[in-house]
């Protein structure tokens, strides 16, 4: 069967296929294609407290073309999950409501936490992952950061913070947001290290790709300052010239690496972990395990 999951996150929109077959040890699922469009919904959610009216349209415009795609796909199921700034924004619930009425499609705006098991569903831990070693999953959003502690394969604990890529680019994340981040890593450090870290989302995935290759999986955190301090003397122009970067990842990857760094600094973490996952690839896991039961 092909399966479509559609992410609206606070920076982009994505919708991904998946196509599931049934084998004798268990379910295959194998990336058909992927859309992005950078609507970024989170600069009226965080500056303003709602989504505007420009912004409204150009999600129904996104709905509308991505419900044809999936048409053309023959998709058997969707599933839509909206994320940090449809949490914020005031307006969400007309939002969705406009969204149902012009497409049919039905958006579902998950809680940070909820967000961090549909991450988790991943199976991230089965991959190439050492089963006695602890794992900390990093997704760093547009609007949130998901962490997911993991040891011998097994959810220890998950927290969602308010600190994304978009928050701090224009300075929206409160001191005590980060000593309240660094409060929740800290018994970590003497209880499970030594961590390493996993890294999800399109800035990690970006950053590989711009210094590391196609095939490499892995960074180290001493890589990763090293690779920071050659972006924060760039522009952001360079960047989308060198690196062939997208301008809306190109504009935010230096507050991403800022709030990666910070955690992997607080708990001491050497290496990264980059399986190129995210959020769309959960929702499908989901979607899966809905459909089977």
């Amino acid at each position: 069967m092909k399966l479509a999951a559609i992410d609206i996150g606070s920076n982009a929109v994505r919708l991904l296929f998946m196509n599931v077959y049934e084998t004798t040890s268990g379910p295959v699922f194998i990336k058909d294609a992927m859309y992005r469009v950078p609507l970024r919904l989170g600069e009226d959610a965080f500056l303003k407290g709602k989504i505007g009216k420009e912004n409204i349209k150009r999600t129904i415009s996104t709905m509308s073309a991505f419900k044809k795609l999936m048409a053309i796909h023959e998709t058997s199921a969707y599933m839509i999950c909206a994320t940090s700034a449809m949490r914020e924004a005031k307006n969400a619930k007309d939002v969705v409501k406009q969204v149902r009425k012009k497409t049919g499609l039905e958006i579902e705006i998950i809680s940070g936490q909820m967000e961090a098991e549909i991450i988790f569903s991943n199976h991230v831990e089965r991959m190439r992952l050492h089963p006695d070693k602890n794992y900390l999953y990093i997704d760093v959003g547009g609007g949130s950061t998901e962490l997911v502690l993991i040891k011998k394969g097994e959810m220890v604990d998950k927290r969602s913070f308010n600190i994304g890529t978009l928050r701090v680019k224009f300075d929206k994340v409160k001191e005590k947001e980060w000593l309240e981040l660094e409060n929740w890593l800290m018994p970590f450090k003497e209880t499970y290290a030594p961590i390493t870290a996993i890294g999800s989302g399109g800035n990690i995935n970006g950053l590989i790709k711009a210094f590391g290759s196609k095939k490499k999986m892995e960074l180290t955190t001493a890589e990763i300052e090293s690779d920071f301090a050659k972006l924060q003397a760039m522009t952001t122009q360079e960047m989308i010239i060198q690196f062939q970067m997208k301008p809306d990842r190109a504009d935010v990857i230096i507050p991403a690496i800022q709030i990666y760094l910070r955690i992997l600094k607080t708990l001491e973490i050497k290496d990264v972990f980059i399986p190129k996952v995210g959020l769309s690839d959960g929702i499908i896991h989901v979607l899966y395990e809905k459909m089977k039961r």
